[in-house]
């Protein structure tokens, strides 16, 4: 992550924070929602090795975040037509492998 998204991720933390939102998994879904809006995207697992998350979780968190994207995400680091570009989380759906999916 590049400096300002990594300045961007610390001002959602605390936004997060503000709406009492603050485990571990709720900030590896946020720091995959970050890259996500930046140019240089991450893959989930990538972000689950980073922060010790496991990559279930962290589609979970991300789920229950969406809802609150607009108000966790910094106004100065995306704009809103980015946040209504992101994937919105579906349900579950069972792979072959047994693994739960939702993107």
């Amino acid at each position: 992550m590049n400096n300002r998204a990594v300045k961007a991720a610390q001002e959602a933390f605390w936004n997060a924070k503000m709406l009492h939102i603050g485990t571990e998994s709720y900030m590896a879904a946020i720091i995959y929602i970050i890259t996500q809006l930046s140019d240089d995207k991450k893959p989930l697992k990538d972000i689950s090795v980073a922060t010790g998350v496991a990559e279930e979780t962290i589609i979970d968190s991300y789920r229950r975040l969406y809802p609150f994207v607009s108000r966790i995400i910094p106004k100065w680091y995306s704009k809103e037509e980015d946040l209504k570009n992101l994937r919105c989380p579906r349900s579950r759906a069972k792979t072959e492998a047994g693994i739960y999916r939702s993107f």
